[in-house]
Parts: structure tokens; C-alpha cells; sequence
């Protein structure tokens, strides 16, 4: 989790255009805070993640890399901007809803009918073969980086987040070329593949 990201708090305002609303979320390297676009006409809300700017191995590159490639498809959050702030890098994104873990906390009695799961498992099927047709592999697939949107339109979509470890594969021929290094693991290992 990134401590440092405490002086943060309710409407300290970034780059005199965001005011923080609450946080959200937070990762091993980042921050994720709901905040307000002071800028537009209509409030719009937003999702801000920061990450300390001294941090030796940055992680929001990947994800602006992954989010402006997918820009166009529907289960990715809309990417706003990138900047810095004080000691951290952020980006604001579209602000998206609970994550399926969530959904399945407060499920009683912890069900879903099959319907949605199937619905659910598709859209996060077709998530994946998008990241991996830009030539991305995630590395950190776990419930709490599906999430459904946070409109009455968008809550019936599954969108992945979470690009921070996503590694570029080297791709040649349209053959993937095996590293020169085996990297250690990153990721949840709970949901990892036993291969990995």
C-alpha cells in the first residue's frame, strides 16, 4: 500500500482541478482516490491514482500505455490524464463501480444465477483477448481487478483494471519470443496458474 498517499484527504484539491473526494482503493504501489473535475460544466467524477514519483520500478506508464491502446473497447476505463502532484505521478480515469469480489460480499446468500456468471465470464473473456491482441498479458488477474461500471448503463459491464505489473510481450511473425530471463513472479498468487 502506498502510506505516503495519507496527506491526501477530502477535498484537498490537485493541480487546481481535481478535489479529492475519498479513497477508493489502494494497491502495493499506489493510491486510488474518487475525485471531482472541477473543470467541466456538469461535475464530472473521476478516478485519480497516484504513486510516489520516487518509486524505483514505476508502474502508471503500463497503464497509460494500456488504456490509451484500448481506448475504443468497452471494458476498459476511459484514460483522462497523466501528471504530477507535490512527491506523486497520477492519472485520472473514468471512475468505475465495485469489483466483482465486492458484488460477491454482498450477495446473500453469496450467489449469483447462472446467467450472470456466464455473462460476466464472457465480458471478462473478451477483455483479456483485447489486452492480449494489443500484445499485453496482465500478470495480476484477480476478482478485484474485474469491476462493472458505476452508471445505471454501465453496471451491467465488466471492465479489467489493474496494468500496473502488465508486461509488453515481444512479438515477432505473430509469434510470441520466449524471454531471455525468467522474471520472477509478480501477481496474486492465489489466482496465478500453477505454470507461472
Amino acid at each position: 500500500m502506498l502510506e505516503t498517499c495519507k496527506p491526501f484527504q477530502s477535498n484537498n484539491i490537485i493541480k487546481d482541478r481535481y478535489t479529492i473526494v475519498e479513497q477508493i482503493g489502494s494497491g502495493l504501489y499506489s493510491a486510488i482516490f474518487e475525485g471531482i473535475n472541477k473543470n467541466k460544466t456538469a461535475q464530472q467524477h473521476v478516478a485519480i491514482k497516484f504513486e510516489k514519483i520516487a518509486l524505483d520500478s514505476p508502474k502508471l506508464p503500463n497503464e497509460v500505455l494500456v488504456l490509451q491502446a484500448l481506448a475504443d473497447n468497452i471494458h476498459f476505463a476511459q484514460f483522462y490524464e497523466q501528471g504530477t502532484h507535490k512527491k506523486y505521478k497520477f492519472i485520472t480515469m473514468e471512475l468505475l463501480g465495485p469489483s466483482l469480489i465486492d458484488l460477491v460480499n454482498r450477495k446473500v446468500p453469496n450467489k449469483f444465477c447462472l446467467h450472470s456468471i456466464l455473462k460476466f465470464g464472457i465480458q471478462a473473456i473478451e477483455a483479456l483477448q483485447a489486452l492480449h491482441k494489443i500484445g499485453f498479458v496482465h500478470r495480476d488477474l484477480k476478482p478485484s481487478n474485474f469491476v462493472i461500471g458505476s452508471t445505471v448503463e454501465t453496471s451491467s459491464k465488466i471492465y479489467l483494471i489493474g496494468f500496473g505489473l502488465s508486461q509488453q510481450l515481444n512479438i515477432k511473425d505473430g509469434n510470441i519470443i520466449r524471454p531471455s530471463t525468467k522474471d520472477s513472479y509478480q501477481g496474486a498468487f492465489r489466482y496465478a496458474s500453477i505454470n507461472a
